[in-house]
C-alpha cells in the first residue's frame, strides 16, 4: 500500500475510492446484522460509500488532510481517520473486528430478495453454517426445508442466486444465444446504456447453458435509473437480488435467470474478462498477476505497491499487458492457452 500517496501523485487513480468503497458497504451489511441498534452506523457507511463511488478525484489526494476528508459528504472523523488508516496501512483495524462478530462469509446474501439480516441470523444460527459453500452443503442436505417462517419464494430466491444444480434449467446453446439476443435487445432500449455484452457460459459457447450473465457500462450518476428500468422490464418475472452495482432476475415465460452488472466505461474489459471465466483461466491469470506484483480483478489490472491502474479498458489491452496475444472466450478452458507467457 502507497505510504506516501503524494510520492506517486501521477500515477494514483480512483482504485482506492473503489477499494474504500466496497469495504464500506460492508462494514454497513456488518452492522445491519448486528441489529437495529447500530442502524446509524450502518447508514453512515452506506452514506460514505457512495460518495467515494461517486468521486471523480482520487481519495489519496486528501490522505493527509483529515479536514478535507471530514467534509466530504457522509464522511465524519470517524471515517475518515478509517480512511486514512487503509490508505497508509492497507486495512482498517474495525473491519477486521467486524468480520469476526458475523458469519462474513454469508453477508453477500443480504443482496437476495426477501433475505434481510434477520433472515441471515436464521441461516446462520440454526444451520450452523458460516460461509456461501457451507449453507450449499446444508441445502443439498435437505436442512433447508425444516426452517420456520422460510417462505417457498424466498427459499427458491436463495437457491437460484447460490446456483444450487436442483433449480438450474440448462439451455442448449442455441435456445440461450437466441434469447440472449433478446434480452440484450431489450436492454440496449434503456437510455443511458453505452455498452452491453453477454458473457459467462454463453460468451464461452459451452453445449449447455445454466443461465445468462450480461455485463453494462454507463455513467455512474445513471446506475441507479438503470436498475430500476431493468427490473420494470415487462419481461421480467421475479427480482431474486438487486445491489448497487448488480441485479438477478427471472426473464420470460421461460424463467430464465439473468444476472445483470453495471461497471464503468474503464473497467469494461476487466469486468468482461472476468464474469466471461472460465473460473481456472481467471486463477492462472491472478497467480501469474501476483508474481508481476499486481493485482488483477474485475475493476482491473493494478501495480500493488502504488496502485496504479495498468490495464482495464478492454480485454485486448488485459491480455497486451500478459504479453499475450486475444485468447477468444470459447478457449478460456484454464489449460494451455496461457503458456505462452
Amino acid at each position: 500500500m502507497v505510504k506516501s500517496p503524494h510520492a506517486h501523485k501521477v500515477n494514483v487513480t480512483l482504485a482506492h475510492n473503489k477499494e474504500l468503497a466496497l469495504i464500506f458497504r460492508e462494514m454497513s451489511d456488518c452492522y445491519r446484522y448486528l441489529g437495529t441498534e447500530h442502524r446509524f452506523r450502518a447508514n453512515a457507511y452506506a452514506v460514505a460509500a457512495q460518495t467515494l463511488e461517486n468521486m471523480q478525484e482520487p481519495v489519496d489526494t486528501m490522505a493527509e488532510d483529515l479536514k478535507k476528508l471530514d467534509s466530504l459528504k457522509g464522511v465524519g472523523e470517524s471515517i475518515a481517520e478509517k480512511i486514512q488508516e487503509y490508505l497508509h496501512t492497507g486495512q482498517i483495524a474495525t473491519f477486521e473486528k467486524l468480520k469476526k462478530k458475523v458469519p462474513y462469509g454469508l453477508m453477500e446474501l443480504l443482496e437476495i430478495e426477501g433475505i434481510g439480516p434477520a433472515t441471515l441470523r436464521t441461516l446462520h444460527d440454526q444451520l450452523k453454517v458460516n460461509t456461501s459453500d457451507e449453507l450449499l452443503q446444508a441445502i443439498k442436505a435437505g436442512r433447508l426445508g425444516h426452517l420456520k417462517g422460510f417462505a417457498q419464494r424466498k427459499k427458491e430466491n436463495l437457491l437460484r442466486v447460490l446456483k444450487v444444480d436442483e433449480v438450474k434449467q440448462r439451455m442448449p446453446l442455441r435456445q440461450a444465444q437466441a434469447l440472449g439476443a433478446v434480452v440484450l435487445e431489450a436492454i440496449h432500449k434503456i437510455p443511458g446504456i453505452q455498452q452491453a455484452a453477454l458473457a459467462g457460459s454463453l460468451r464461452r459457447k459451452k453445449e449447455t447453458v445454466g443461465d445468462l450473465d450480461i455485463i453494462l457500462t454507463a455513467d455512474r450518476k445513471q446506475w441507479k435509473k438503470i436498475m430500476n428500468s431493468i427490473i420494470r422490464m415487462p419481461e421480467v418475472v421475479r427480482v431474486l437480488a438487486a445491489g448497487e452495482t448488480k441485479v438477478s432476475i427471472l426473464y420470460g415465460e421461460q424463467q430464465v435467470q439473468v444476472d445483470i452488472r453495471l461497471v464503468r466505461p474503464d473497467e469494461w474489459g476487466s469486468a468482461l474478462l472476468y464474469f466471461t471465466g472460465s473460473k481456472e483461466h481467471n486463477i492462472i491469470l491472478r497467480t501469474i498477476a501476483r508474481q508481476k506484483g499486481w493485482k488483477v480483478n474485475e475493476y482491473g489490472v493494478f501495480e500493488v505497491k502504488s496502485g496504479k491502474r495498468l490495464a482495464g479498458r478492454t480485454e485486448e489491452e488485459i491480455y497486451a499487458l500478459f504479453g499475450l496475444p486475444y485468447i477468444p472466450p470459447e478457449k478460456r478452458a484454464g489449460k494451455n492457452e496461457l503458456q505462452a507467457i
